[in-house]
């Protein structure tokens, strides 16, 4: 996918105006970005990590009211500069590995009033409103979702298409993990479980154990530092109606999550309108058994439901995840600022799907694909 040089530079100059507008809200001379999530957020895809899945990199941004630095130890800054931030205004500033960056900063900064994302001696941590600015996506973070969203629902689908019994979990999780790793895309959330597991594993962490009919694919992708979820699940010949019924009714609470995430009301809106839906159902405790998702951006889930209670913003993505023991819906939304969010991820027409009416708009949502 090719976006604009237009589109990507305004999505920097965004980014900055907001950096910069916190730091003057806060009264601080700069602001410190060390977790992975803000420098990729912040650099528009780039990455400081080399360590897959840790918080924090070998590289750290500061950005001060007229200035951007990268830091980087000796043996990275010019991977840095030539690959993760080329052309994008940062001063360099490197450090011998066995000296740290935290000295190096503060050669910099002096006695300055400096903001950070972790906790660090002489800085003020503002992890929770930096998090807020990341939430709100540019218009070509939108088409990076979209390129996403497409790559995960295409290949998910097509995969489950060719599936026999027999086949284990792990097999499953490397097989489908290498079609999305062609696109660039990373697993940062793969459970697959199958058949008796689904009962009894809410999180089906994937074992040796080989599928006999029924499976159940939660995937979370990630490039560019965005993330993009979706849950799949097949069944190999008919599947039983007690089944069929879970899923038409999870569906439901889906659908209702969906139509109440709504721009400009508090993201625990949405939980409510489900906890609702749930109960209507003859199911009036099932969402205390697993966490019912939440916003969802530059980390797998920003935050959950009933854990932080946001205002919902323009072009925000939440992937709410409902359960049923041994079903599950879930699909990344796009907050819009008119009409129904959009759900980006896709089925395929093949795909069997359940059409909901919820205030005035049909929501549609996968089934159980017998095959």
């Amino acid at each position: 996918m090719v976006i604009s040089e237009h589109l990507l530079k305004e999505e920097l100059s965004i980014k900055e105006q907001r950096v910069r507008a916190l730091a003057d809200k806060l009264n601080l001379d700069g602001i410190c970005l060390f977790k992975f999530m803000n420098y990729a957020w912040f650099t528009g895809g780039g990455t400081n990590r080399v360590v897959t899945g840790s918080e924090r990199g070998c590289s750290v941004l500061l950005i001060l009211k007229d200035k951007k630095y990268v830091f980087a130890p000796r043996n990275e800054i010019d991977r840095i500069t030539e690959e993760q931030v080329k052309g994008q205004g940062f001063e360099p500033v490197t450090y011998d590995w066995f000296t740290g960056h935290v000295q190096a900063i503060k050669e910099v900064v002096g006695d300055a009033k400096i903001g950070s994302d972790v906790p660090v001696p002489g800085m003020e941590c503002i992890s929770d409103e930096i998090d807020c600015l990341r939430f709100s996506l540019t218009e070509a973070e939108v088409l990076k979702a979209q390129e996403i969203a497409r790559i995960i629902s295409e290949e998910t689908a097509s995969y489950i298409a060719g599936l026999k019994a027999g086949i284990t979990e792990e097999q499953m999780v490397a097989e489908l993990s290498g079609r999305i790793l062609y696109y660039g895309v990373k697993p940062a959330v793969l459970l697959i479980g199958t058949d008796e597991r689904l009962l009894t594993c809410r999180h089906p962490v994937v074992t040796e154990k080989p599928l006999k009919k029924y499976g159940l694919i939660s995937l979370v992708g990630e490039k560019w530092g965005l993330h993009v979820t979706l849950t799949r699940s097949f069944y190999l010949g008919t599947a039983p109606q007690d089944l069929v019924e879970k899923q038409l009714k999870v569906n439901q609470v889906d659908a209702e999550m969906i139509a109440h995430t709504v721009l400009g009301r508090e993201s625990d809106w949405a939980f409510e309108a489900g906890k609702r839906k749930y109960a209507q159902l003859g199911y009036p405790e099932e969402w205390k058994l697993h966490h019912q998702g939440g916003a969802i951006g530059y980390a797998p889930r920003e935050f959950r439901a009933n854990e932080r209670n946001e205002i919902v913003q323009e072009n925000q993505m939440f992937g709410w995840n409902p359960t049923i023991q041994g079903t599950k819906s879930e699909s990344t939304i796009l907050v819009q600022r008119e009409g129904q969010p959009l759900i980006l991820d896709t089925v395929p027409k093949w795909w069997p799907v359940q059409e909901i009416e919820v205030n005035g708009y049909i929501i549609k949502r996968p089934l159980i694909l017998e095959k």
